[in-house]
């Protein structure tokens, strides 16, 4: 299976941007760039999801420190349509 990988950033009106950018089939690459999801932005989500949810917190903190951050978990059976590079290796990113 193709695993697809985001890059995830903050766009001026405070929305997400998730953006194809490369895709791969090496499970340790996919599985470090979504264990590093997971303990950033996927954290700081978790931790302030009910603020997030009533509007009193946004994403902007966590983007002023981070610019973007990727992401691995689009599956697909094939690339057609899509013009990607394939990451073998993680410094290719």
């Amino acid at each position: 299976m193709i695993t697809i990988i985001n890059k995830v950033e903050l766009e001026a009106d405070n929305n997400l941007l998730y953006t194809e950018i490369a895709y791969t089939t090496n499970h340790d690459i996919i599985n470090y760039i979504n264990i590093d999801f997971d303990n950033s932005l996927g954290k700081f989500v978790g931790e302030n999801r009910t603020n997030l949810e009533l509007g009193n917190v946004n994403l902007c903190p966590f983007f002023e420190k981070v610019s973007f951050v990727y992401q691995a978990r689009t599956l697909v059976s094939s690339l057609e349509g899509r013009e990607l590079k394939e990451i073998t290796n993680l410094n290719q990113l």
